[in-house]
C-alpha cells in the first residue's frame, strides 16, 4: 500500500498502536507530521573505516562479521554486558551494550553488520566502541553516512523512529513548494521536497547544510510576509484613541517614589502618543533586567484608566503574574493621584471622557490599587483581598476592577473585559505572531504593549518581531549597584558558604539556583533536592532553606515566594523557575550550581534577581565543568553586568554552522532558524519586501499567499 502525506502513521511497517501513541505525544498523528517532524541534532558516521586504522576517539562505521557474542552481568551485578568481537580482513574490534541481552540471540556469529559510534582505548587498552548503533552491512539507515537524532517519546527508540522517518520519505513529493521558482533559482536552493529528504538523511555535509538553508529560508520569509500583513491590518482595525490628559500624567510621574530615566520618560511618551491613534499600537517595549518596564507600563495603564477605560496585563507564570498585580498596587495605592483616578475609573460621560464633577458614591474599596484584580488558576484578587474567582468576574463585569492582571491563558478563556483598551504582555517571546494578530479581531482592538527583558541587537529585533514598533530601555536606574559576578571552583566553595551565612545574619537573603529538580544519574548535574539536603545539612540551623521548583502545586510555589519576600526563609533553593520577574529587593546574593549547563541569557537573567535595591549584591558563577565553551561565556558574565553586550557575546559563541554534536536552539516562532541567523533575516526581508511591491496581496503567489494564512491561523509550515 503507498503512503500519502495524509495516511495515518499506522500505515508505517512497525508502527502499531503503542508507537502510534508515542508519537502522538510528540505531535505526531500523520506521515506528513513524520515527515515534518525534524531532527534536532546530528552524529557524523560517515566515515567509514577498516578495523586495522582505528585510533582512540575516533567516530567512524565500521562493516565486518560477528565472530563472538556474549552477554554477562557487571561486577556489581546492576548492569548487563552485551559484548561482541566483530572483525574483517583488516583487524577485530571489540563492541560493548548494556542492557541489551536480547542481541545475543539477534547477532550470531558469522552475523555480517555495520557498527558506528566512537572507539575508546580506555579499557585495558583494548579498542572498544561502546553502545554502538547498528544495522544489518548494506542497510544505510543509522550508520555509514549523517544519522539524524529525534526526540523520543515513551517506549520509542531511536531506531524505530528512524526508520519510520526513512520509510515515510516516500511521501515527500506530495509537499507543495510554495517558493516562487525564481527565488528557488537565484538561491539555489533545492526544492522542498528534497529539502526536507536531506535534513533526515543527508548524503553529505553540503547536502545538509543547503536543505537546512532552504527550510530556515521559507520559516522565515513566511513569517516577514506575516509581519507586513499584521501590519497592514493593524492599519486599518479600528482602535479607541486614547485622550492624553498630560498634566495627570505629569503629575501622577512626579508622585513615584522614584525618578524616572531618560529611557523611561522617551519610551512612556512614545507609547502614550500610539495609544491616542484610533489604530491599534503594537509595540515591544526591550529592556535589561532591573531598567523599569513595569513602571513604563503603570504609565501606559494609568492614562488608559484615567480615560475611562480598561487594561489587562499578562504574565508568562501565574508567580510573576502575582508580583506584578502588587508592583501595580504599590504603583497606584497611596498615591496622590490615587482618589483622582478611582473618579475616572468611576464613572465616564458621554465623550467617553472621566466626569471629574462626578457626584457618584463609588464603593469604598474602589481606589487605584483595589481596581486591580488578579485572576489565576490558583488565585482572585481584587487589591490585596482574596475573592472567588465570581466575585472578580462580577467585578470586572460592572466596571469596579477595570485592570485585570493573569497569565497568558487570561485572553483565551472566554473572559470578557468591557472597554478594554489596553494589552500589556510580559515575557512577549512567549506570546507569538498568531497571539499578537488575535488581538486585532477584538472590536475595537486593544493596543498592545510587549515587554522583554531579553536584550536582543535592534537589527535582530526588528527582524524576528518585524510586525512591533521598538522602544529601548538602554538606562538603569539610579541607585541601582552593579552585581559582583565571581567564578567559584570546588576548593572555594566553603569560603563562600561562610560569606553568604555572614550576609544571612545582616539579615539578607540568597537565591541558590540548580540545573535539576531530583538528582539524575545520566545528567551528573546537581538538583534541587541534593543541594537542598547539602545545605540543611551544613548550614547553621538558624539559616532558613525553602525549596521551590515547577513541580510544586502552584498554592505552594507561592506560598514560598510569599514566604522568601516576608523573610521567613533565608535561603531559596531553586530551579529556573525564579528566572523571570521574582522581584525581592532583600535577596543579595545569587549562586548558581552548575553554571556552565546555562545560557548567556539565561544566567543574565538569574543574575537579575539580585541587585535589585542599593544595597551591594553578588553573583556567584559555581561550575560543575569546564570547557573552552564554558570558560569564555563564565568569564565573559564576569566581565560585564550590560545585557544588551552580554547578547552580542552569545550570537558570536554560538554561530549559524552549530548543528552537528549540539541541539538546534530556536527561538520564538522558528523550528529551525536560530539568533545566528542575522544575514538569512535581512535576506527574507528583502526578498518579502521585493515580493509585496510588486504583488501587495499576493494575487500572484497563490501558494505563498495560504501558507502565510496558514501560519496566521497558527496552522505551521508543512
Amino acid at each position: 500500500m503507498s503512503l500519502h502525506l495524509s495516511s495515518p502513521v499506522t500505515a508505517i511497517p512497525g508502527i502499531g498502536s503503542l508507537a502510534a501513541k508515542d508519537l502522538r505525544n510528540l505531535g505526531v498523528v500523520s506521515v506528513r507530521d513524520l515527515v515534518l517532524y525534524l531532527p534536532y541534532r546530528y552524529e557524523d558516521y560517515s566515515v567509514v573505516r577498516p578495523i586495522g586504522s582505528l585510533r582512540h576517539d575516533d567516530t567512524v562505521t565500521v562493516t565486518g562479521r560477528v565472530r563472538q557474542i556474549e552477554s554477562r552481568a557487571s561486577k556489581n551485578r546492576k548492569v548487563t554486558l552485551t559484548e561482541a568481537m566483530i572483525e574483517n580482513e583488516s583487524g577485530e574490534i571489540k563492541v560493548t551494550w548494556f542492557n541489551q541481552p536480547y542481541l545475543e540471540k539477534t547477532l550470531r556469529p558469522g552475523f555480517r553488520i555495520s557498527v558506528a559510534g566512537r572507539v575508546d582505548s580506555r579499557f585495558g587498552g583494548v579498542r572498544t566502541i561502546v553502545s554502538p548503533v547498528w544495522e544489518p552491512a548494506g542497510d544505510r539507515v543509522h550508520t555509514g553516512r549523517i544519522v539524524p537524532v529525534y526526540g523520543l517519546s515513551g517506549t520509542l527508540t531511536m531506531r524505530r523512529l528512524r526508520g519510520a522517518i526513512e520509510h515515510a520519505l516516500s511521501a515527500a513529493a506530495e509537499l507543495v513548494d510554495f517558493l516562487p521558482a525564481e527565488i528557488r533559482d537565484e538561491e539555489s536552493f533545492p526544492t522542498r521536497d528534497i529539502a526536507i529528504r536531506n535534513v533526515h538523511f543527508p548524503e553529505s555535509r553540503a547536502e545538509l547544510d543547503a536543505a537546512i538553508s532552504r527550510l530556515k529560508f521559507d520559516e522565515l520569509l513566511v513569517h516577514q510576509l506575516m509581519f507586513a500583513q499584521v501590519r497592514k491590518e493593524r492599519a486599518v482595525r479600528p482602535a479607541t484613541a486614547i485622550a492624553t490628559d498630560a498634566e495627570f500624567l505629569k503629575s501622577f510621574v512626579g508622585s513615584l517614589p522614584f525618578p524616572l530615566t531618560q529611557a523611561q520618560r522617551r519610551s512612556a511618551w512614545e507609547i502614550v502618543k500610539d495609544c491616542a491613534l484610533d489604530r491599534p499600537m503594537n509595540r515591544l517595549l526591550e529592556g535589561d533586567v532591573g531598567s523599569g518596564k513595569t513602571a513604563v507600563a503603570a504609565i501606559a495603564i494609568a492614562g488608559v484608566l484615567r480615560a475611562g477605560h480598561s487594561a489587562a496585563y499578562l504574565a508568562p507564570t501565574e508567580i510573576l503574574a502575582g508580583q506584578q498585580h502588587a508592583a501595580l498596587g504599590r504603583f497606584f495605592d497611596g498615591q496622590p493621584n490615587c482618589q483622582r483616578l478611582a473618579l475616572a475609573v468611576g464613572e465616564s460621560n458621554d465623550e467617553g471622557n472621566s466626569s471629574q464633577d462626578s457626584d457618584h458614591e463609588l464603593l469604598p474599596t474602589l481606589s487605584v490599587g483595589s481596581s486591580v484584580g488578579l485572576l489565576t488558576a490558583s488565585q482572585a484578587k481584587i487589591g490585596s483581598d482574596s475573592v472567588t474567582r465570581k466575585e472578580l468576574l462580577a467585578a470586572v463585569a460592572d466596571g469596579r476592577v477595570r485592570c485585570l492582571v493573569g497569565t497568558h491563558a487570561l485572553l483565551q478563556q472566554g473572559i470578557e473585559i468591557p472597554g478594554l483598551a489596553l494589552v500589556v504582555v510580559d515575557e512577549q517571546h512567549r506570546f507569538g505572531v498568531q497571539q499578537r494578530k488575535a488581538l486585532l479581531d477584538r472590536k475595537p482592538a486593544p493596543h498592545l504593549l510587549s515587554m522583554t527583558a531579553t536584550p536582543i541587537p535592534r537589527s535582530l529585533a526588528l527582524t524576528i518581531y518585524g510586525d512591533l514598533d521598538l522602544s529601548i530601555l538602554d538606562e538603569m536606574p539610579k541607585g541601582r549597584k552593579p552585581v559582583a559576578t565571581r567564578l567559584v571552583f570546588d576548593r572555594e566553595r566553603a569560603a563562600m558558604w561562610a560569606r553568604i551565612v555572614a550576609d544571612i545574619a545582616l539579615g539578607r537573603q540568597a537565591f541558590v539556583v540548580c540545573p535539576l529538580i531530583d538528582p539524575s544519574d545520566a545528567l551528573g548535574a546537581k538538583s534541587v533536592s541534593e543541594v537542598a539536603a547539602m545545605l540543611k545539612r551544613t548550614l547553621p540551623r538558624t539559616v532558613r532553606v525553602g525549596i521551590l521548583h515547577g513541580k510544586l502545586p502552584s498554592d505552594e510555589k507561592a506560598a514560598m515566594i510569599a514566604s522568601f519576600r516576608d523573610g521567613a526563609v533565608d535561603l531559596l533553593v531553586s530551579t529556573t523557575v525564579v528566572e523571570v520577574g521574582v522581584d525581592i529587593p532583600n535577596a543579595t546574593v545569587m549562586v548558581i550550581v552548575g553554571a556552565e549547563r546555562f545560557g548567556l541569557s539565561q544566567l543574565h537573567q538569574l543574575r537579575g534577581r539580585v541587585g535589585r535595591s542599593d544595597i551591594a549584591s553578588t553573583c556567584y558563577l559555581a561550575p560543575d565543568g569546564w570547557s573552552e565553551d564554558a570558560k569564555e561565556r563564565l568569564t565573559a558574565m564576569t566581565r560585564t553586568t550590560n545585557g544588551f553586550e552580554l547578547a552580542e557575546i552569545d550570537l558570536r559563541l554560538r554561530g549559524a554552522g552549530n548543528v552537528f554534536g549540539s541541539a538546534q536552539s530556536g527561538f520564538p516562532d522558528f523550528r529551525l532558524a536560530t539568533p545566528a541567523d542575522i544575514p538569512l533575516m535581512k535576506k527574507t526581508r528583502d526578498v518579502a519586501s521585493r515580493i509585496l511591491v510588486v504583488d501587495p496581496e499576493l494575487e500572484g503567489h497563490p501558494l505563498l499567499k495560504e501558507f502565510v494564512g496558514r501560519e496566521l491561523d497558527g496552522v505551521h509550515l508543512e
